[in-house]
């Protein structure tokens, strides 16, 4: 019980060792994710482009929506046993009245905002921000289906995977052996780390700090996810129209 103590109103329902997402599990999933992105990509590229030199954008968001598919039936053969999908939040809104959940998640993602605004406009002006995603999205075409795609890899897919890989199971999990707090910001550098881009961890580990502390206090994984998906749809949006 001891270890369990540091989480338990980040869930649902107590968790007992059985359904506790453990470690282990946890990291290859999130190997696995990454590795699954790189060879559907590779894949779709040698099927399409006969081994071109490099990726075009829309094989790139083909990839990701693929590697999401299988992933996220993978990490479903898991988390059905023992309850797990019902102890991490995914069935409901969390514990705390829905006003009180409401005012939460603004503060939240109103904090994350400020910083990554203060950030972005006065730490580190001029160093050309568009990152590797927003070239990738700037060059796919405007087609519907193309159009389609990217709402299915970054609005739909993406926020799903990752609330469950950095959230349901690796902040989880990381709560059996840190303070809550800990486990926040590990999950959430983690979170930002494998985004690739350097500059970018600050912003991204904000963002994920405020996700982390919405899943803590409401326990309600989705919750999470929808307010992921609110997010990377408004930031697809402004890129498409910036473009």
């Amino acid at each position: 019980m001891g270890n369990m103590q540091h989480s338990d109103s980040a869930i649902t329902m107590p968790l007992t060792p059985k359904n506790y997402p453990s470690l282990l599990p946890t990291i290859g999933f999130i190997l696995l994710y990454f590795a699954l992105q790189i060879l559907c990509t590779i894949l779709i590229m040698a099927a399409t482009q006969g081994w071109a030199d490099k990726a075009t954008p829309i094989a790139v968001i083909t990839g990701l929506v693929i590697s999401a598919i299988i992933q996220l039936f993978l990490m479903w053969l898991y988390l059905r046993k023992d309850s797990r999908m019902d102890a991490m939040g995914l069935y409901d809104f969390g514990h705390i009245p829905l006003g009180k959940t409401v005012r939460i998640a603004f503060i939240c993602i109103f904090a994350a905002m400020a910083f990554n605004y203060i950030y972005a406009t006065y730490l580190i002006p001029g160093i050309g921000m568009q990152d590797d995603m927003a070239k990738i999205l700037a060059g796919i075409a405007r087609a519907p289906l193309a159009i389609a795609a990217m709402i299915c890899a970054i609005v739909i897919a993406a926020p799903i995977v990752e609330e469950l890989l950095f959230r349901g199971l690796l902040q989880n999990a990381l709560a059996k052996y840190l303070p809550i707090g800990g486990a926040i910001l590990l999950s959430s550098f983690l979170f930002a780390a494998v985004h690739g881009q350097p500059y970018a961890i600050p912003g991204l580990m904000s963002l994920s700090v405020a996700f982390g502390y919405l899943y803590h206090r409401t326990g309600s994984l989705r919750t999470n996810i929808i307010l992921h998906m609110a997010n990377n749809g408004f930031a697809l949006l402004v890129t498409q129209i910036l473009n």
